[in-house]
């Protein structure tokens, strides 16, 4: 018989014994696919903002940290950036905060009242212009350019709000928000002109008038899109000052060549950068400096071991329990090279029985993630794989830990 065959044949002679350890495995997979799911999250959600802006060059504060410390530049300085080679537009948009007022929620078991208040962000932006200031090619905020349109129409009156469909749940859901009536009734359409309720923020009364979808993220837990006169006037924020200039070049224009132009031509308290650089600044911020991306990684390092610990141990167990029959095998003259095939081939299909129920259960787990904590987790061919060859590591790791006391089994102790 083949080190495969036999293998197969020491898996199912202790059926508990291998269940027990391929939900060991399970265990293990599903916490490797859960924490890597929630590292990639945290990743997306990094750039989510900029993911659903249009811009070839962006321009902020020379102190920005982060898009929850962005810092602000003066309004002028997006007129200046207009005389740059290759640059035909520049948009601005507001970061603000604000407290608001949530509202009463449908839940599982019938209507929550309403939680508090809480903190949720804000965005302003030039109604008029909302198609040119959001990526509607790609169907990210808005569902198209005409959508966009008709909700920056809304967004024209002072006192009037946009509400991101994806925040938490604690801020109830686009129909909450709304008042509208149960799913099914005829004016059940958030997205109809006339829709329209009343809600607090910042202890003043405004107007949520239509929905759109961005995404929450570490930086805000709800968020709410508004025209900058609306939101200077609720947060009392400087008109002369904006977080960020959207830079449109000119098809065919060095945006990299333009870029360093308009750091030559702005003054020290704003810098401009690329949609990459941008990005990778948030990526690194939320990834390496604060203790959320280093927590995870070490979460993913700390499953593998704790799967590689535990498939040790009972594939130690299981070979103490038939060293016997492995004495019998080296007493027939088998090589210890046979031997040790037959320990990693277990430990292989061991991996592989394991993964399946692992990445079940991962799919599962994701969809809780995403819709109660709002974390963009999705399932990958490519994290499949690398899943699927770090358990296959771990379990021969083990196996080959394990494959020692194989060969400490002597014919002799047969008689």
């Amino acid at each position: 018989m083949t080190p495969l065959g036999l293998a197969w044949s020491n898996l199912v002679h202790k059926r508990t014994r291998t269940a027990i350890a391929s939900a060991g495995v399970a265990f293990a997979v599903a916490l490797i696919f859960m924490e890597l799911g929630m590292y990639g999250g945290v990743e997306r959600t990094a750039t989510m903002l900029f993911d659903g802006l249009r811009f070839d060059i962006i321009i902020a504060s020379s102190e920005y940290g982060d898009v929850g410390r962005p810092g602000d530049v003066p309004r002028s300085r997006l007129a200046q950036a207009l005389a740059a080679d290759g640059v035909v537009d520049v948009l601005p948009v507001t970061i603000g905060t604000g407290t608001w007022q949530k509202p009463a929620r449908r839940g599982p078991f019938g209507p929550i009242p309403p939680a508090g208040v809480g903190s949720i962000g804000l965005l302003g932006v030039p109604p008029d212009r909302l198609a040119d200031v959001f990526a509607v090619d790609r169907g990210r905020v808005f569902a198209s350019r005409v959508d966009a349109e008709r909700s920056g129409e809304r967004l024209a009156r002072r006192g009037t709000l946009l509400f991101d469909s994806r925040s938490k749940p604690e801020f109830g859901t686009l129909a909450d928000v709304l008042g509208l009536p149960e799913s099914g009734s005829a004016n059940a359409d958030p997205d109809h002109p006339e829709v329209r309720n009343a809600v607090r923020l910042n202890e003043q009364r405004a107007e949520v008038v239509g929905g759109f979808t961005l995404g929450s993220g570490f930086s805000w837990n709800g968020m709410l899109l508004t025209s900058e006169e609306t939101l200077a006037e609720f947060t009392q924020s400087p008109r002369d000052r904006v977080t960020f200039g959207l830079v449109i070049l000119k098809p065919g224009t060095d945006a990299a060549e333009t870029r360093r132009q308009l750091n030559a031509l702005l003054p020290s308290d704003s810098k401009a950068y690329s949609r990459e650089e941008i990005s990778e600044h948030e990526r690194r911020y939320w990834m390496q400096l604060t203790s959320v991306g280093q927590f995870l990684g070490v979460a993913v390092a700390l499953a593998v071991v704790v799967g590689a610990i535990f498939v040790y141990q009972m594939m130690a167990a299981d070979i103490r329990g038939m060293m016997p029959e492995y004495a019998t095998v080296k007493a027939l003259g088998y090589r210890p090279t046979f031997l040790t095939s037959i320990v990693l081939w277990q430990a292989l299909l061991l991996a592989v029985l394991g993964y399946l129920p692992g990445l079940v259960a991962s799919f599962g787990m994701y969809s809780i993630t995403r819709n109660v904590g709002g974390i963009p987790t999705e399932m990958t061919v490519e994290r499949a794989v690398l899943v699927l060859v770090m358990t296959s590591g771990m379990c021969l790791a083990s196996g080959l830990l394990a494959v020692r006391k194989v060969h400490a089994a002597e014919p002799a102790d047969l008689f």
